[in-house]
């Protein structure tokens, strides 16, 4: 079966937005849910989120549930590559309250236009604002084309 390599690697991206699009679809990033796989007392609750309301982390909570005020204004600021999904969005509310299916989600995300990955390099500056990403920054044996050690 030949091996289809993601459109946005085709596009003239900063090298910093295929970075973080890569780490959103590899899971190679910093949300709750990721970082608590790896704890062992982690928690994978949303530390972005106001209120007393308990959401996982994850990457469908990134794009489309945290009501974080940064991440909505984000929202708002690509409202255009939501409202065609999502009848629940809008400027006043640009986060949803009810789950979505799968599909709708990766359709979401398979929009034809760059702006989409645009979007999502800037919600990840957003969630990995603050945390220790030197590790993930460094350059390793692969990135450099050498074989692993």
């Amino acid at each position: 079966m030949p091996t289809i390599v993601p459109r946005y690697l085709h596009l003239d991206l900063s090298k910093h937005v295929m970075r973080n699009v890569s780490r959103f679809r590899l899971r190679a990033h910093t949300l709750k849910v990721e970082a608590a796989a790896w704890l062992e007392d982690g928690s994978c609750v949303c530390d972005q989120c106001p209120g007393e309301d308990e959401h996982v982390q994850n990457e469908v909570h990134a794009l489309l549930f945290c009501q974080d005020h940064r991440v909505c204004e984000l929202r708002k600021h690509f409202s255009f590559l939501f409202t065609p999904f999502f009848e629940d969005f809008s400027a006043a509310q640009p986060f949803l309250l009810q789950q979505v299916n799968n599909q709708l989600v990766h359709d979401f995300l398979s929009q034809q236009n760059k702006t989409i990955f645009l979007f999502l390099s800037e919600l990840m500056d957003l969630f990995v604002a603050g945390r220790d990403q030197s590790a993930a920054d460094q350059p390793n044996n692969l990135a450099e084309g050498h074989p692993p050690l």
